[in-house]
């Protein structure tokens, strides 16, 4: 009864975190992947009194229970050491490291106005430019399917709104990946600012980790700066995270 009743409460709670967040985020697989987590654990639990005597008694019953058992426990083993290297990684850099040129990494925009995520971002680039106003700032974004206009003239507008001098920002308006949010960035400042600039990057905290290393897979040396979280989605963004890390991983992109 107690298995049951876990199993009803977890399952319950990843299908509801998922309805939940898909009515204030766009639909991505951070969205999704509480759902498919979360059902076959509802399903077990509601059905475990017709369930358990064939796990028990048959042979196909005890491979997929075990089977189960073990995907959900190499799952959780992933998501705690993807996790770990995330915020591990995405501690402050050294007080007093030089810095020519900072980039911030688009999230999305809503109209004309950036999402709750990429405000975080560009809040924290205002926060470090009060502290190393020397800087030039890339903002870097292209215009997704849905935007009316570029995430880098959005992102501009920000941060003139907020003190930013228009002279000191950049757009780079082309990219539509962090791939890409790098590569282009990266011609644009060599091309301004020479070979040996030291770049950093702003980012929310769960993307500093992968994003790095894909700066670093191009052979940029740059450095993270993370921005906060949007707490209502952090766990749908370290689910994302986790299996973007691992895809990258795999095929060989990081």
């Amino acid at each position: 009864m107690l298995w049951r009743i876990v199993l009803i409460i977890i399952g319950a709670a990843l299908i509801l975190n998922s309805l939940f967040v898909s009515t204030i985020s766009s639909i991505n697989l951070g969205v999704i992947m509480p759902f498919i987590i979360g059902l076959p654990l509802l399903v077990a639990g509601l059905l475990y009194g017709v369930l358990q005597p064939w796990w028990q008694t048959t042979l196909l019953g005890k491979l997929l229970k075990w089977g189960m058992v073990f995907a959900y426990a190499m799952f959780g083993l992933l998501l705690a050491v993807t996790t770990t290297l995330i915020l591990v990684n995405s501690r402050e850099p050294a007080e007093g490291q030089k810095t020519d040129v900072l980039i911030v990494l688009g999230a999305g925009i809503k109209g004309e106005s950036p999402t709750v995520v990429l405000r975080n971002r560009l809040d924290r680039a205002v926060e470090y430019y009060e502290q190393n106003s020397d800087i030039t700032i890339v903002v870097s974004g292209g215009q997704g399917t849905s935007e009316v206009t570029t995430e880098a003239s959005v992102m501009k507008r920000y941060l003139v709104a907020n003190g930013i001098p228009e002279d000191r920002i950049i757009e780079e308006g082309e990219s539509q990946s962090t791939e890409e949010n790098f590569l282009f960035s990266y011609r644009i400042i060599k091309e301004k600012f020479g070979a040996n600039a030291k770049i950093a990057f702003v980012t929310t905290r769960f993307h500093v980790f992968r994003a790095r290393l894909i700066a670093k897979k191009q052979g940029i040396e740059v450095f993270g700066i993370a921005a906060p979280d949007f707490s209502l989605v952090a766990f749908n963004n370290y689910l994302r995270e986790c299996a973007a890390i691992t895809q990258y991983a795999i095929t060989g992109k990081i």
